[in-house]
C-alpha cells in the first residue's frame, strides 16, 4: 500500500565529501548508489554542470542545501585539503540549523576533524568494502517519501521510447529532467489537468502530439470546459501549445462535443530533444506503471517518477479486506485477494 510520509524535495539524496586520495573507494560507492537509484552528488557525475561555475559558491550551496544527507569520508588527507574543509564548513552550517542528523561521518582513520565531535556516530570504513558501505547508505536513505524524484538511470523510460544508443538515452534523460523542472513550476490544478490529458488522451500521433475529446477530458478531470481551456492556455510560457480541431469520430451536428484538444510540449532546454511531447507522455504513463489509478495519481501529485527505473520501481499492494466470521452451515468465507503489481 502506498502511504503518505514526510516530503523530501532535495535535488540529491546524498552528497559525498572526500579527499582525492580516497577517490577510488568513493567512486565505487557512488557507482553502487547510482545503480540503486539513489541521487548522489559526486563530482565526476557533475563535470558538465560544474563547468564555468563559481565552484566556491556552487559547492557551498550543494553541501548546505541540495542533499538530504552529507557523507564525510574522514582521513588524514581530508583534514589537510582546502576544498574538503570548505565543503565541511558548509555542511556543518546546515547541520547547526537542522533538527535531524545531516552529516554522516565515515572514517578511514581516527584523524580529528574540526567541529566533528567524537560522540557523533560514525562508520568504520576499515571494516567495509565499497559495496557493503553503499548498502549501509541505501538502508539509511531507504523508506523515505520520494517527492520531485527522477531516477538517475530511468531504464524503463528508455525502453518505452525504444532508445538503444547512449546518445539517445542522454537526450531523453535531459528532456525528462527538463519536463520535471517544468512540472515543479505549475500549480496543482495545472499538473492534474496534464495528468488526465496524457493518461486518457490518444497517443496515435506521437511524437507530434497527444489529443483528446474535450468532453472526455471534462469527465475524467472533473473540471468544466472553460476551466480546462484556461488552465491549458496558462501553460504556454512553459512550452505547451494547445489547439482545437474537429473530432472525426464525433463530427459537428451530432450530439456531444465535437471539439478535439491537441497538445504539444516543446522542450526549451538545451537538450536538443525534438520530440518533447513523446518524452512527456511516456513519463506520465511510466510514472503510473503497475499502479492502480488512485495510487498513480498520488505518485503524480508528488512528482515521484520512481516507476521509470527498475531499481526504484515499487510493488503496489492493496490490503486484504477483513476476514468474515463463519456462520453454522456456511461455506468458508471468501477473502479479497491481495493484488501485487511487480515492476
Amino acid at each position: 500500500m502506498l502511504r503518505k510520509g514526510r516530503r523530501d524535495d532535495h535535488k540529491f539524496d546524498v552528497c559525498l565529501s572526500f579527499a582525492g586520495e580516497n577517490r577510488a573507494f568513493v567512486r565505487h560507492v557512488a557507482d553502487r548508489l547510482k545503480s540503486a537509484g539513489i541521487r548522489v552528488f559526486f563530482d565526476e557525475y557533475e563535470e558538465v554542470g560544474l563547468w564555468g561555475k563559481d565552484l566556491y559558491e556552487h559547492l557551498d550551496d550543494v553541501y548546505k542545501n541540495s542533499a538530504r544527507y552529507c557523507i564525510i569520508f574522514v582521513s588524514r588527507h581530508y583534514a589537510e585539503r582546502v576544498w574538503t574543509n570548505h565543503e565541511r564548513r558548509s555542511a556543518q552550517g546546515r547541520a547547526l540549523k537542522g533538527k535531524s542528523e545531516y552529516i554522516l561521518p565515515a572514517r578511514f582513520d581516527k584523524t580529528p576533524i574540526p567541529g566533528l565531535r567524537d560522540t557523533v556516530g560514525y562508520v568504520d570504513l576499515r571494516k567495509h568494502t565499497p559495496v557493503s558501505f553503499a548498502e549501509k547508505i541505501r538502508l539509511k536513505i531507504g523508506g523515505h517519501f520520494r517527492s520531485q524524484y527522477l531516477p538517475p538511470v530511468p531504464d524503463r523510460l528508455f525502453k518505452m521510447l525504444r532508445a538503444r544508443s547512449v546518445k539517445r538515452m542522454v537526450e531523453i534523460h535531459e528532456a525528462a529532467d527538463s519536463f520535471l523542472t517544468v512540472l515543479k513550476r505549475m500549480s496543482e490544478e495545472e499538473r492534474r489537468i496534464l495528468f488526465h490529458f496524457f493518461r486518457n488522451g490518444c497517443p496515435a500521433e506521437l511524437p507530434k502530439n497527444v489529443h483528446i475529446n474535450i468532453d472526455l477530458l471534462r469527465r475524467v478531470s472533473g473540471f468544466p470546459g472553460t476551466k480546462i481551456r484556461r488552465l491549458l492556455g496558462g501553460l504556454r510560457s512553459l512550452g505547451f501549445s494547445t489547439t482545437v480541431r474537429e473530432d472525426d469520430e464525433n463530427p459537428a451536428g451530432e450530439l456531444g462535443s465535437s471539439e478535439m484538444l491537441v497538445l504539444v510540449w516543446h522542450d526549451f532546454s538545451l537538450s536538443g530533444e525534438r520530440h518533447g511531447t513523446a518524452v512527456a507522455e511516456a513519463m506520465v504513463r511510466g510514472s503510473t506503471m503497475d499502479y492502480c489509478e488512485e495510487h498513480g495519481l498520488m505518485a503524480w501529485e508528488r512528482l515521484d517518477f520512481s516507476q521509470l527505473a527498475s531499481s526504484t520501481a515499487v510493488i503496489d499492494v492493496h490490503p486484504k479486506s477483513p476476514k468474515k466470521h463463519k456462520t453454522p452451515g456456511s461455506k468458508s468465507s471468501k477473502r479479497t485477494r491481495q493484488t501485487r503489481h511487480i515492476a
